[in-house]
């Protein structure tokens, strides 16, 4: 392996890692029968975090394209709900910085050597950090057949636009049990 090569995939890693924007988990019932479902529809948004109507249809619109991926089509009369809600938690984090200096003569004083202990500080920071969820419903039976969640997806230091929803929810569909065709 050359070095060009090595510099390549180090850029490719550290693009990937960097990449990274929500946690996935997922649970799907294994007795259901994805592919005999034809339609489906996107319920209102429920009463959660709220968010503004932009980021409602872009959430909408990103559903429907991955249902529509798999064959399903939008309905008013489905056999499949897909309900969404939004989840916000206050995350609090901690920092410690430290001035510990050793100094020589006239880095600080003209004159002798010695430790500088200066000021140490505490810092205090707090978030809003999201969690989106997605439960897809057997209209018929009134039973769960799938939910994904994606932690991590919303947070307020970040702008949320139409690319990062559609690949945060790109992401929680790989985890759908109907592949989409191709």
């Amino acid at each position: 392996m050359n070095f060009k090569n090595l510099i390549t995939i180090l850029i490719i890693s550290v693009a990937t890692l960097s990449c990274k924007t929500a946690d996935v988990y997922f649970d799907y019932d294994p007795n259901a029968k994805f592919d005999s479902y034809s339609n489906f529809m996107v319920m209102s948004h429920m009463k959660s975090y709220p968010i503004q109507e932009q980021g409602k249809a872009w959430l909408h619109s990103a559903i429907k394209d991955q249902m529509g991926k798999r064959g399903y089509s939008e309905s008013k009369s489905p056999d499949l709900l897909v309900k969404i809600m939004i989840k916000a938690n206050k995350k609090e984090t901690t920092s410690y910085d430290r001035h510990d200096n050793f100094y020589w003569a006239d880095n600080y004083y003209s004159y002798g050597w010695g430790v500088n202990t200066g000021v140490n500080r505490v810092n205090y920071n707090s978030h809003t950090e999201g969690t989106i969820i997605i439960d897809v419903i057997d209209r018929e039976k009134k039973e769960l057949i799938w939910q994904g969640s994606a932690s991590g997806a919303v947070k307020d230091k970040t702008k949320l636009t139409e690319q990062s929803v559609n690949r945060i929810i790109k992401k929680l569909f790989a985890t759908y049990p109907l592949a989409p065709k191709k």
